[in-house]
């Protein structure tokens, strides 16, 4: 899916980087004898060298090959398409001489079979569903239409009523002006929430359809030049997009909690909670939205709401009005993970998963044949060491996830269908976007460190420095990692399995102008994202880095100090809100601050106890101190899973549920007393998290 955190990095600067070509810096990241964390000083200098070997495999004119091939045609999951995007790469990684399987799954998902937009006041226009075709775009014929996958079928008609992004407090405002939606069509931009926020709000208050466009202020013409010129959206972009109920469970919406294997179990359409509450949407383009926008009556709307069309925005009701016909083709259709494993020498039971999703609205250059390239790259790169007589200690997988965009399904499954194998994933690395000039990064905290220690190592292209230098002189001398919320392939190793994860990625500006549309193409990342692809190699590099060290560490370096830190001060953040909403504590968490101090004081013993056994080389230290730092993540979980969400089982992360993407911080407690209203319910998930923090307390305690 992309998540909006990639976009904002991507348009948050003014001036475009350069992306021509740079000579590399003279001296390496590193000396061969600097020290690794979770690494003895011996095996800290064989890793270096390893490091060294594995990154002279990742190229430039690889990349380019691979997305030259891979982007050459439309690769909607479950098509066609899609399957010969599979055969690619599977011939791709055996040509390394590695051994792909692919593990086919049977999900839910819809396609368009009849897509009609129609102004019908003041005056009678049919809407453009679809961008026009360029000369270097083959099989422009499948590329689907301006489609909202998991939208319900219907024709319906009514006066249109504008709603700026559609959050639960755009709709607020229109109720404080005294403006309804009951039986309207809403007009809703693209942004600052996930989509599907937009047609469950509206539905709530009685609107009869949603249209969501992509205005120009958010990513189109106010913002520079537009493609095929520049990569900013045109006024035909069209932004497709699944609106299934991410925030309430991911996967095949039939089959919540288990594989969707060919003979699973199914609940009935109307019994899945990622279907429910919505009405028929379809986006359009900033284009077809003109008409509807400029031909609006009533009040005219406040600034925060005014978009980059040159003319007033208004609220409505009065002047437009707009017939939606929809109709699309629900079924069970295949879908095609390719997982490669490279088993550990010495524990192959205990896995680090890298993986990022292959298939795509349209072309998906950039979303995400971007991270799916780079997952072949990496390939390339162990392949070679294999042939050398290398093993990692630890088993390595490599993923390419199918279905992402309908509602991350080809991981979840995946993830469901490994559940307690999943009990010795060290780690999981997801890329959804990885081929740009600005580098970013979400993790659970334990990973912090690791993050920037692994950016540290990689050269990045148009500068003297590394991926670390680049990414601090961008945000002010800090490296900013956002914690893990919703849209895209971690969700279930994370947030219902609780294996520690990370998301690294790299956009460019005008990243978010080609998001989801036809415009995500070869030409696009090859004149703008990436015109050298020197940004996708040093991902490579950058990405297999961290899986190699994942994979050889002596001790796994995830770190619970500053997560437990970090816990206490969602608690203190918590009372505060609850003062300053009641007026007074409801819900007292004094003892989980306590507790999650406690386990702060654990971390930092164990963490003295693993640099002494390091220091010390006591080999038999290593696998009781790594079962104790696998296990901590796990213990934030609840079987019970959150309030009203039970897919969703970690304590102090899951999707906002009026947001999507953005995180959460402690979900079961914030949801049920603030979005739920019910104190009782918010107590009982209060002793369920600070059962938690005594377990991971006393697990890293001797």
């Amino acid at each position: 899916m992309f998540r909006s955190r990639f976009l904002t990095l991507a348009t948050g600067f003014a001036t475009a980087a350069t992306l021509a070509a740079a000579p590399p810096a003279a001296a390496a990241p590193a000396t061969d004898d600097a020290p690794i964390a979770g690494f003895t000083p011996r095996n800290a200098k064989l890793q270096r060298q390893l490091e060294k070997a594995f990154g002279a495999v990742p190229t430039a004119s690889k990349a380019r090959a691979l997305d030259r091939e891979l982007a050459s045609e439309p690769g909607l999951a479950a098509t066609t398409g899609d399957r010969r995007r599979v055969d690619r790469i599977v011939r791709e990684l055996r040509s390394y001489g590695l051994r792909p399987e692919v593990r086919t799954y049977y999900t839910y998902l819809s396609q368009p079979r009849r897509i009609k937009v129609e102004m019908t006041a003041p005056r009678r226009v049919t809407l453009p569903v679809k961008e026009r075709r360029h000369p270097w775009q083959k099989d422009f014929q499948h590329v689907i239409p301006g489609h909202n996958g998991m939208s319900p079928d219907g024709r319906v008609e009514g006066e249109v009523v504008y709603a700026n992004y559609g959050r639960p407090e755009d709709f607020a405002l229109l109720d404080r002006n005294g403006i309804s939606v009951k039986g309207k069509i809403v007009l809703a931009r693209y942004g600052a929430v996930f989509r599907g926020v937009k047609p469950r709000e509206a539905a709530r208050r009685g609107a009869r359809g949603v249209l969501i466009y992509s205005d120009p202020a958010d990513d189109g013409f106010t913002r520079g030049r537009v493609y095929p010129e520049g990569p900013w959206r045109a006024a035909d972009g069209i932004q497709r997009g699944s609106v299934a109920q991410i925030m309430y469970a991911a996967g095949d919406p039939l089959t919540p909690g288990w594989p969707a294997t060919r003979d699973a179990r199914r609940i009935r359409p109307e019994q899945s909670v990622m279907l429910q509450g919505l009405v028929p949407t379809a986006p359009i383009s900033y284009g077809a939205a003109e008409p509807l926008l400029r031909s609006l009556g009533g009040a005219r709307v406040p600034k925060e709401w005014q978009g980059g069309l040159k003319f007033p925005y208004r609220f409505g009701p009065g002047g437009t009005r707009v017939h939606l016909d929809l109709e699309n083709d629900y079924r069970v259709r295949p879908i095609w993970n390719v997982v490669v494993r490279v088993p550990g020498a010495e524990r192959p039971d205990q896995e680090v998963i890298v993986g990022a999703h292959h298939d795509s609205w349209t072309y998906g250059s950039v979303d995400n044949l971007s991270g799916a390239e780079n997952i072949l790259q990496i390939g390339r790169g162990l392949g070679a060491l294999l042939k050398k007589g290398w093993r990692p200690r630890r088993s390595i997988v490599l993923a390419t996830w199918d279905g992402e965009e309908y509602g991350i399904y080809g991981s979840s499954e995946y993830a469901e269908d490994r559940d307690r194998l999943l009990r010795n994933a060290v780690a999981y690395i997801n890329m959804d976007g990885a081929g740009g000039s600005d580098f970013g990064a979400q993790a659970t905290p334990a990973l912090d460190r690791f993050v920037t220690d692994v950016t540290k190592e990689v050269r990045w292209p148009g500068t003297t420095g590394t991926a670390y230098d680049d990414w601090r002189r961008k945000n002010q001398g800090t490296t900013p990692i956002s914690r893990i919320g919703g849209g895209s392939d971690f969700q279930a190793f994370f947030q219902r399995y609780g294996v520690p994860a990370m998301d690294l990625g790299s956009a460019s500006p005008g990243t978010a102008g080609s998001y989801h549309c036809a415009c995500d193409d070869h030409y696009w990342t090859s004149r703008f994202g990436d015109p050298t692809f020197e940004y996708h190699a040093a991902m490579s590099r950058l990405v297999g880095i961290a899986a190699l060290r994942l994979a050889n560490a002596d001790v796994a370096p995830l770190r619970y100090q500053s997560y437990a830190a970090e816990t206490v001060t969602y608690l203190n953040d918590f009372t505060a809100a609850q003062r300053k909403k009641y007026g007074r504590v409801v819900v007292d968490v004094s003892r989980d601050v306590r507790q999650a101090r406690a386990w702060q004081r654990a971390a930092e013993a164990l963490q003295a106890r693993a640099d002494a056994a390091l220091k010390a080389g006591d080999t038999a230290a290593f696998r009781r101190l790594n079962d104790k730092i696998m296990q901590a993540e796990r213990d934030l979980l609840t079987a019970a899973g959150l309030p009203r969400r039970p897919w969703y089982r970690h304590q102090l992360y899951a999707p906002g549920i009026d947001t999507g993407y953005a995180t959460q911080r402690l979900p079961a407690l914030n949801d049920a007393l603030f979005q739920f209203g019910d104190p009782a319910l918010a107590g009982r998930y209060e002793a369920e998290l600070y059962r938690s923090l005594r377990a991971a307390t006393r697990t890293l305690t001797p």
